[in-house]
Parts: structure tokens; sequence; C-alpha cells
């Protein structure tokens, strides 16, 4: 396994660190206060907190051991890619603070847990962390043949993506009692503008794992920077 070694080892931490806390805070908020409805069990969340676990231990050790190229990868697809990811993460976040935030919130908690609320139940959900931290890393030349820390933060969002992808289709077939947002797929879910959000950022992230391990992003016989 080849790691590469960039010039600016503490970008790397930043950002790892960084992702780390929020992808952490998740997860918390996931096992909390997640909407799955009240008659779902709890252990539905193994596999996703889990899959974010790997993310985690993967962002640990890129804080650890650098290995990511923040290099710019100019290839169009990989900035659509990363375009769209980007617009997901400003238009989903807008979403949650126009319904939830300014509505709600704000008249019953104030400014301040407001803010709270904000960044520990909207800011940092799955959609809205994957789609910021995939928009940055696709357009750099980080690939899994080079870093073994973005292979296990890969293999860890893989996971994600096909629970939640099952989630999906069992949610279709039978809605989930109690739920707030999936008591009604057919006939409320699939009609929110944040349903398809996730949606579309869950599709972009799993082509862009898919082409990462099958179709090489760059030439594994470039030079590796010292």
């Amino acid at each position: 396994m080849l790691q590469s070694k960039p010039e600016n080892k503490l970008l790397n931490r930043v950002f790892a660190i960084i992702f780390a806390l929020i992808i952490i805070t998740w997860m918390y908020y996931l096992m909390t206060a997640w909407d799955i409805g009240s008659t779902e069990p709890r252990g539905l969340l193994l596999v996703p907190e889990i899959s974010f676990l790997i993310i985690v231990i993967g962002l640990l050790m890129e804080a650890w051991k650098p290995s990511l190229d923040f290099t710019f990868h100019r290839d169009r697809k990989w900035v659509l890619m990363s375009v769209i990811l980007f617009v997901v993460f400003i238009l989903i976040n807008v979403w949650w603070w126009v319904v939830h935030g300014f509505v709600n919130w704000l008249p019953q908690y104030g400014w301040s847990r407001t803010i709270i609320e904000y960044l520990t139940g909207t800011f940092v959900m799955e959609t809205s962390s994957l789609s910021l931290m995939f928009g940055i890393l696709f357009l750099t030349k980080s690939v899994p043949q080079k870093s073994l820390n973005y292979k296990i933060m890969l293999i860890g969002t893989a996971l994600f993506e096909i629970s939640i992808f099952m989630g999906y289709a069992k949610w279709a077939v039978n809605s989930v009692p109690g739920s707030q947002y999936f008591a009604d797929f057919w006939g409320y879910t699939i009609f929110q503008p944040w349903f398809w959000l996730d949606l579309t950022a869950e599709i972009v992230i799993s082509i862009g794992i898919l082409l990462l391990f099958i179709k090489r992003k760059v030439n594994l016989n470039d030079k590796i920077k010292t």
C-alpha cells in the first residue's frame, strides 16, 4: 500500500480532526434523537453506527499519519460531483433552518440554543457532513490506492450507503410506525425536498466510491510528493 506524503500535513490534520468531531457528534445524535419511530428497535442503528465509527477511525488515522493528497484535481467529472454535493450541503441546511430553525426553534429557544440545535441536529447530519467532506475530497487527487486512511473512510461510507438504501427499500414496503418522517413513505416522504436532497447526495457519493475503487482517479505511477 503506497502512502502519499503531502507537504502540508497541518491541513490534513485539521481536516481530519474537524470531520471526526462532526461525525462523532452525529453518532451521538443518531443514538439519542434520530427519528426512526417509537416502535422500531434501537438495534437497527447498529450498522450506521459501525459505519460511522469506521469513518472516524480513518479520519483519526489521517490526523495521526496524513496520507491524503489535497492537490486540486481538475477532472470535470469529479468537479461536477463536488459541485452537486456542495449544492446539496447548502440546500439541506437552508431547508432545515427555514422549516424548523426559524419557525420552531428560534421562537421557542432563542438564538443561542437554536444555533446549538442547528449545529447538532442539522449541520452534522449524515447528508450534510458527508456531502461537505466528499465535496472537498472529490476535488483532490486523493485515492484509496495511495491512502489507507481514505480507503477506510470509503469503506465505512459504503457500508452506510448500503444500509440507507436497504432502509429506503424497507420503508417503501413497510412504513415506520410512529416516525415523523417515514410513517407514510409514499404519501409524505417522497414529496419532501430533504428526501430528494438526501437521495441525491447518497447516489453521487456511491458513484464516487465505485469509481475510486473500480477506476483509478489518477495514475498510480504519478510521483508521490515528499
